[in-house]
């Protein structure tokens, strides 16, 4: 599979811009592309074949050719994540994505490693929202997955409510495994919680227990904070349908 880019703009009869000057310059001087190449472009979460009729600088213009078959999950699963070291937080977001995460809620919980000041969170958070946007040019999805500011557990347990999602919590002492609990039935809109290094604190775990979180553990061995969430995200979007394998 070929990787995708977004077009700004949609210019008729059956044109699409690519304007964004990294996109441009990706294209054009690292994966040297050249007029008559074929490209895959996402434009209004429609994935297309085109053809590029012409690049400069500033813009490559493609034409449409087809339309092709939606690449997103029929389940959604939001990723609710205590902010681990910015090397494993990028790890997350990048393999969260290939696998088909719908969105991103990184956590400030007691056990949170990482503290971020008010001053950082802007440049932060367009910094992982680009790390996202590469990841799905790369694995060839047609809609990008938001990373929303950092927030309290309890804002990420409201906001899940509010979506009326199903709140799944992986925890070492939960005595439900994955398989057990995907035998009581869970709901194709999920808000999927993982805990910082250290689990999430007695308080917080009674938190998510009074929200109504359905509470599954990931076996006898401790993983790293990016193996929990890789894998849980895999055994889910997996068990649900949502890679495209079942």
């Amino acid at each position: 599979m070929s990787p995708v880019f977004f077009a700004s703009r949609f210019e008729g009869p059956n044109f699409l811009i690519i304007e964004n000057s990294e996109d441009v310059f990706h294209l054009s001087k690292v994966l040297r592309f050249n007029t008559g190449d074929f490209l895959e472009v996402v434009y209004n979460s429609k994935i297309f074949c085109t053809v590029i009729k012409d690049m400069n600088e500033n813009r490559i213009v493609c034409e449409i050719e087809e339309e092709k078959d939606d690449r997103e999950c029929s389940v959604e699963v939001f990723l609710c994540q205590s902010l681990p070291k910015r090397e494993g937080w990028e790890i997350i977001l990048e393999k969260a994505t290939e696998l088909g995460v719908s969105g991103f809620f990184p956590l400030q919980t007691e056990r949170t490693i990482v503290n971020l000041y008010k001053v950082d969170i802007a440049k932060k958070v367009e910094r992982w929202n680009k790390v996202v946007k590469g990841a799905v040019e790369q694995c060839g999805r047609n809609k990008i997955p938001k990373v929303h500011e950092p927030l309290s557990l309890e804002d990420a347990i409201d906001i899940a409510k509010d979506e009326g999602a199903e709140i799944l919590v992986a925890w070492e002492k939960a005595d439900l495994s994955f398989r057990e609990l995907m035998k009581e039935g869970i709901k194709d809109r999920i808000f999927l919680f993982i805990g910082p290094e250290g689990s999430f604190s007695d308080k917080e775990i009674e938190i998510l227990k009074m929200a109504g979180g359905k509470f599954f553990n990931m076996g006898p061995r401790i993983l790293k904070v990016e193996t929990a969430a890789i894998v849980a995200l895999a055994l889910l979007l997996y068990e649900k349908g949502g890679l495209g394998l079942l």
